[in-house]
């Protein structure tokens, strides 16, 4: 028997950049923009979200219990929705709002009061607002099952003061992996295996560190496969801080 209950898993893509996690987010700011889900086709109803932020970088190892906005939106004719703005900036006024109108299907505040006490992982659960239905349509070719044609997306707006920086750097050693010595803060702190690591000297400018983590140690991290040079004192940051359990009833 088919249950009419499903989840979507989500791990929005938050940029290295200063313009991202390379600066602490303010209320207001665009925490991170579209990231598109697959729903069945046919409708189902948004029940619930569980959000977990990974803590800041720091020795102290501080969780990000702040207040959040989900918004969701779908695809318009194959088209995602204009982008909300960017990274780190209150939202953007778009030059033209042709890719913003009639894409919005709804909003999701997560509150200060959803958090557990999960120090310093931070998690929250929250219910949906009611009402919020979305729609899976048949594409035009007629597929049956998943939507293949128009898509479902959410985005992330702060509430307060998130902070991702990382305060873990390379430490000369083997600069093009796959085990890379670090130093500031020890990795196994912020950092889980199968991460996906990026680099940044300043915040400018970003490499993907090739592979995912393997293992690590408190003063290195060893990746799945070798990968660019990396530069010493460059700061290292996961890819995909925040994880989105989005819970449907069909």
């Amino acid at each position: 028997m088919q249950s009419k209950y499903f989840t979507r898993e989500i791990q929005p893509f938050i940029t290295p950049l200063t313009a991202g996690q390379h600066a602490a987010f303010a209320d207001g700011d665009i925490l991170f923009d579209w990231t598109a889900f697959d729903i069945p086709r046919g409708s189902c109803r948004l029940i619930g979200a569980h959000v977990e932020i990974r803590p800041k970088g720091n020795a102290n190892v501080d969780p990000n219990i702040f207040p959040l906005e989900l918004v969701f939106a779908k695809s318009r004719n194959a088209k995602a929705p204009g982008s909300l703005g960017a990274l780190n900036s209150p939202a953007a006024t778009p030059g033209s709002i042709y890719s913003q109108t009639d894409t919005f299907l709804g909003h999701m505040p997560i509150v200060a009061g959803d958090f557990a006490d999960t120090d310093p992982l931070a998690c929250a659960s929250a219910a949906a607002p009611l009402g919020m239905v979305f729609e899976g349509d048949m594409d035009v070719r007629g597929t049956v099952g998943y939507n293949a044609w128009d898509k479902i997306y959410v985005g992330g707006i702060a509430g307060g003061a998130i902070d991702l920086t990382s305060l873990t750097r390379i430490n000369a050693g083997d600069l093009d992996g796959p085990t890379y010595t670090v130093n500031g803060t020890d990795p196994r702190l912020h950092f889980a295996q199968g991460d996906t690591l990026y680099a940044t000297a300043s915040g400018s400018a970003i490499q993907l560190v090739t592979g995912t983590i393997l293992t690590m140690g408190d003063t290195w991290i060893q990746m799945t496969s070798s990968g660019v040079a990396l530069s010493n004192a460059d700061f290292i940051y996961n890819a995909y801080p925040i994880r989105i359990v989005l819970t449907f009833e069909k």
